[in-house]
């Protein structure tokens, strides 16, 4: 009886197995043209330019990728005439960044990456970017130092990530910040010269339309005011006169600069009057000083204290220019709306309401700096 039991068990569990493999739709792998990188531009009569950059797998191919381009009046019409010119059936769940031409980013995302969004098979980690060129012109480019543009791509802005120079422009952040009444996307922005591709600094939006652009330096700012420094870098540049004897600067040399490394940080974002729209930002960073372009005695703690001191001045002083640049083309990438809306409970603030209210604020900033070791005089 029990060995009868035991057969019939077998036969299930064998049966259960032989269903379930019929059910699970099998993929090659060699069969698949993996997406890893995807642009858009804008076309003629309303369409949509498409690039996919595919990946190579085979390895005995001498390239690492594969470029299809198309075009259509939606990124699903592009991703079925991509998928008739390719010789592999397209996949876009290695997908890792998709880059928009600066065009189509000053018309509007929204439609584009809405879809994105809601397609199962795009993953929610992928990066955006806005390119100054055509999208198409940066991925059909040979590059003689980048076998795959597209894993490239991944890589040099994942990297500036980590290394706190760049804000995380991945989907779901990107999404979060567009449909938040207190605070805009910022997106890498790429520009290609020659044979390189260069991460040239950020894209500002308001709302999901791209206003503006700014250097990599100045996101040190925009780190600094809204998210916490780790273990970042900074050039900063002080006045001869405020040093006064303590440095030597050479003649004509109009600022001395100093460079910190292993910056840690944190900032708090205070609305200290709800009715006349004043804010208070306290940042305390420390770091180690690991440049200076003038002689200067470190061995002396005055010294070091006035360095301090006048450090603190001018972080200020950019942070306030920084904060000043985004009023004036009115888009709020620090979330000071979110702060607002946070702190001012009933406020019932929308879109349109902070973008009236935002370029009015008075905001002041209060910066702390702690020098804790010392480094290479140049």
């Amino acid at each position: 009886m029990k060995l009868k039991r035991t057969a019939m068990t077998a036969s299930m569990l064998l049966l259960a197995a032989s269903v379930a493999a019929g059910c699970v739709q099998t993929r090659v792998l060699e069969r698949l043209g993996l997406v890893i990188a995807a642009g858009y531009d804008e076309a003629p009569g309303d369409k949509i330019l498409g690039t996919s950059v595919l990946y190579e797998i085979d390895p005995g191919a001498k390239e690492r990728s594969n470029v299809i381009t198309s075009t259509a009046y939606t990124s699903k019409g592009l991703r079925y005439n991509n998928n008739a010119e390719s010789r592999k059936k397209l996949t876009s769940g290695q997908l890792r960044v998709v880059v928009y031409h600066e065009d189509l980013a000053r018309k509007g995302l929204t439609e584009l990456v809405d879809t994105m969004l809601r397609d199962p098979e795009v993953g929610s980690a992928v990066y955006l970017a806005v390119s100054k060129g055509r999208a198409y012109d940066l991925m059909t480019r040979r590059y003689p130092e980048i076998s795959n543009v597209g894993e490239y791509l991944f890589q040099s802005i994942r990297q500036n990530v980590e290394s706190e120079e760049m804000v995380s422009p991945i989907l779901h952040e990107y999404i979060r910040d567009l449909y938040s009444p207190g605070r805009d996307p910022v997106l890498p922005y790429i520009v290609q010269r020659n044979n390189e591709i260069i991460l040239y600094g950020a894209a500002l939006f308001r709302a999901d339309r791209m206003v503006a652009t700014m250097p990599l330096r100045k996101i040190f700012y925009l780190r600094l005011l809204r998210d916490r420094f780790h273990s970042g870098m900074t050039e900063i540049g002080l006045s001869p006169e405020a040093l006064g004897s303590i440095a030597s600067p050479s003649k004509g040399q109009k600022q001395i600069y100093l460079v910190l490394d292993s910056v840690k940080s944190e900032s708090r974002i205070r609305l200290t009057n709800a009715k006349q729209l004043a804010f208070t930002v306290q940042v305390r960073m420390s770091g180690r000083l690991q440049e200076i372009s003038s002689p200067v005695n470190l061995r002396n703690r005055q010294m070091i204290e006035l360095l301090e001191r006048e450090t603190s001045k001018a972080v200020e002083a950019n942070a306030m220019a920084f904060i000043e640049k985004t009023q004036k083309l009115n888009v709020d990438p620090i979330g000071f709306g979110e702060k607002y809306r946070a702190q001012h409970r009933g406020s019932g603030l929308t879109v349109d309401k902070w973008k009236q209210l935002y370029p009015k604020a008075k905001v002041r900033v209060e910066v702390s700096t702690k020098i804790l070791r010392t480094g290479q005089t140049d």
